[in-house]
């Protein structure tokens, strides 16, 4: 198709929508009698892992769950805040890492999680970054309907650290977990003070090459959501 014939096609495509009239009432949202049921069926259903962590010894067993998975035997961390926002009891030795926006770690050599964590802080540089196979952070809030969690950033290390490594965990609180894509247009205010927000519906993933589906090509290839009270 030349391409005087593609501009026409969508003269005429735009003139169509510009006179089909608009609807006068929305479409029902779906609701659910059970959120954490449901968020995650739909997290799941598009290869997220689901793990609960509303006590500490659920909480540990998240972890070691991940760390088996990716038979990594370290966690980076991405704010301070977190810990105290999940309830996850750590020792930080380095007490102005997060905000000199150097890395924090916390050491699992035998793949165990003991509390308090004992953090470790890296320099914030390419070879560190390039080693990373655990990240976790924590989601500003959850949407039911799709398993979906949105990721921000604030100070610190920035974006990277969620979408680098190859396996990231985002720790969601039950408290903000949200019925549909409407109760979160309507309560979540977006570009506050945040210099980037994702709406993350599992790990990444293509299909482009031969119809062969390929998970992790912009992101994380496996995404885990931890849920705390």
């Amino acid at each position: 198709m030349s391409r005087s014939a593609i501009r026409d096609r969508l003269r005429r495509l735009h003139e169509a929508e510009q006179a089909a009239p608009l609807p006068s009432t929305l479409p029902e949202f779906p609701r659910y009698a059970d959120l954490v049921e449901q968020f995650k069926v739909e997290l799941e259903r598009v290869s997220g892992v689901f793990l609960d962590g509303r006590s500490p010894e659920l909480l540990r067993q998240a972890l070691e769950r991940v760390l088996a998975d990716a038979k990594a035997g370290e966690i980076y961390w991405e704010s301070e805040d977190l810990f105290a926002k999940h309830g996850i009891p750590c020792e930080l030795r380095d007490s102005e890492a997060f905000k000199r926006g150097r890395l924090v770690r916390s050491d699992h050599p035998v793949r165990q999680v003991q509390f308090p964590l004992n953090l470790h802080s890296h320099p914030y540089n390419r070879a560190t970054l390039a080693s990373l196979t655990i990240s976790v952070s924590s989601a500003a809030c959850g949407i039911a309907e799709t398993g979906t969690v949105l990721e921000t950033t604030g100070p610190a290390v920035g974006r990277l650290l969620p979408v680098l490594a190859p396996v990231h965990v985002a720790f969601l609180r039950r408290q903000d977990l949200l019925m549909n894509h409407a109760d979160f247009f309507s309560s979540v205010k977006l570009g506050d003070a945040e210099s980037y927000l994702v709406l993350v519906t599992g790990p990444s993933r293509t299909a482009d090459i031969e119809k062969t589906l390929v998970l992790g090509v912009h992101g994380p290839q496996k995404h885990y959501v931890v849920l705390t009270e």
